[in-house]
Order: structure tokens, then sequence, then C-alpha cells
């Protein structure tokens, strides 16, 4: 069993058990799925995995402790920094310990909400992508980073309220009020400010213009810590996750193999070892996202105990995710 420092300390994270999932067998009565596999008969099916289902079941587990671990620290950082920009953004990291906490919850049932938790996994890691990306980028950028609440509240206040629906009678008048409330905020400087990055007629504008492809480039252009495990991450899991989130019929069906040509459905366990496989490496690939930002955290907060606990962590976590997918660890001689 892996041992993870740092965690054992009776911090489980449970979920009650909902009955009213269907099994995920009924899914395959759709006749979609029928024509996929149809096409697909000539095809040789390999098995998602050379591990049995109890293995990948206790691999699952241990990649929890570890997402788990890397969170417990992750609170521990937090009040630790103290360079400015960081400062001014660590609700972003606060909001990935709510986000991750959970996840967990969710993988409690890995059979039930696998297209849920993606989807949480895809907030998990553009919040801390944008992180890192808001401690390195350019003065303008971080500034458009800062204003965008005060932007957006700008265009709160002036916006339709669920009560104008009720109150037909006072919509004109209430719409007239806003607007006076909107004026008054124009006259103070910092809403000016934000309203000359941003727009004081289009409430839908996003806070920075560049796309999350192009914010990580910047993080691989400054360099100082392991960025090619955002470029991974967003790789593996943000196109599915996006699917899901936006209700496609893809998105609600991938997670289960209904579009790998060579996952046999027919199989005993093997689907229930497709899910496991694909949770845990998900939940192994977050939390190695968790310590490099404890790495860029670390050049200028006094964390250098928690980033060695969360370092041992992360070298065995590389070493499961390694043996997960049944693949030959970089420069080590795997005879022995």
């Amino acid at each position: 069993m892996v041992n993870y420092a740092h965690l054992r300390q009776n911090v489980l994270f449970r979920a009650e058990r909902f009955y009213f999932i269907p099994s995920l067998k009924l899914f395959f009565r759709v006749p979609f799925i029928h024509l996929i596999y149809d096409m697909e008969k000539e095809k040789v099916f390999k098995s998602v995995s050379g591990h049995s289902l109890d293995d990948l079941k206790h691999y699952h587990d241990e990649a929890k402790n570890f997402f788990a671990s890397e969170l417990m620290m992750l609170k521990e950082v937090i009040p630790k920094i103290i360079e400015e920009r960081q400062a001014k953004a660590a609700v972003l990291l606060i909001s990935c310990t709510q986000t991750g906490a959970a996840l967990l919850l969710l993988l409690n049932q890995v059979d039930s909400f696998t297209n849920e938790s993606i989807m949480l996994s895809r907030s998990f890691m553009e919040k801390i992508t944008n992180f890192c990306y808001v401690s390195i980028c350019d003065e303008k950028e971080f500034r458009r980073f800062f204003l965008h609440p005060i932007y957006k509240h700008y265009h709160n206040v002036g916006s339709f309220k669920l009560g104008d629906a009720v109150d037909i009678d006072c919509l004109e008048e209430n719409v007239e009020s806003r607007k006076k409330k909107q004026e008054k905020l124009k006259n103070i400087a910092i809403v000016k400010e934000a309203l000359e990055l941003f727009s004081d007629k289009d409430s839908k504008m996003n806070w920075t213009k560049k796309t999350l492809n192009q914010r990580i480039e910047a993080l691989e252009k400054w360099g100082k810590f392991m960025d090619f495990l955002f470029l991974l991450t967003k790789a593996y899991y943000y196109s599915n996750a996006s699917e899901a989130l936006h209700g496609s019929l893809y998105g609600c069906s991938y997670n289960v193999g209904a579009f790998d040509p060579e996952f046999d459905r027919n199989k005993e366990g093997e689907l229930d070892k497709k899910l496991y496989k694909d949770s845990a490496c998900n939940l192994l690939h977050l939390g190695m996202l968790v310590h490099e930002t404890f790495t860029l955290i670390s050049y200028s907060a006094e964390i250098n105990k928690l980033w060695s606990h969360s370092f041992e962590n992360w070298r065995m976590a590389s070493n499961l995710l390694y043996h997960i997918l049944e693949k030959k660890i970089p420069g080590v001689d795997n005879k022995h």
C-alpha cells in the first residue's frame, strides 16, 4: 500500500449512497450505442486494464488519499501566501479546496457520478491554472482579473431581478431606479477603471481575452515548474468535460466507453474497470497540479516543509499513475 505522508489523520470523505441511480447497463439499450458497436464488429477488443477490478478499486482509494492529502496541505499553504498578486488571487485556491472536496464526495460512487466528477475536474483545473497564470502575467492582464468582479457588479446592479416578474406594475420604475444606481457607481474611480477595461454596455465579457491554451503557454514560457502537467490535464479532460457540461449526446455517454471502438462492453467487469481506472488517473493528475502550484508559491513564501511533504506524495503518486497505466517509468529499471 502506498504510504502517503501528511495524511493518516482520520480524515475521510464520505457520502451516503444514493439508490435512485439506475444501472449503467441500461445505457446500452439506447439504439445508437448498438449502432456504434455494430459498426465496430470487426475490431479486436482490448482489455481496459491488465489489473484486476479489486486492484483498480484499491488504486482508486490510494488516488483519493493522495488528492485529499494535497487538498489538506493546500488549506495550510493559503494563509502562508505573502506575494501581493497571489494573495489577491488566493480566493481561487479556496474555491479549489471546496471543489476538490465535492469531487471526492462524488467519487465515493464511481459507478454513478463519473460525468459529474469530470465537470468538477474541469472547474478545478481551470481555477488552479488561472491562479498560476495571474501570478506571472503582465500587469494589465492582472488588472483585468482583479477588476472583472467590479465590472460584473456594475451590470448586476442594473440587471433584471427575480421579483420583477411578479411586480409588473412597478417594472418601469424599478428599471429607472437601477439605472440611477449605475450612474452613481460610475463616479467611483475603481468602477470607472473597470468599465474602461471592459464595457458599460456589454455585460458578458470574460476577464481575459486569452484562451486556456494561451494561459498555459504563458506558464510554459515562465518555465519554473512542471508546466506540461497543465497541458496534459487539459488535453485529457477539458473537451470531454465541456461536452458533459453542455449536455451533448456525446457528453452524456462517452464515459461508459460508448465511443471507444476497442472497449468490450460485453466482457464482465470491464465497464467497472474502466470507471475506476479513469477516475484514479483523474485524481492523480489533479493532485499533481496542486503540487505544481505549491512550487510556484514556494518562490515567495516559506512553505519548504509542506512542499517537501507534497513532493513525497507527488513522487509516489507518479509511480502509482505509471503502474495503473501499465507503463514503464522513464529512467528506471522496471525489472527490479
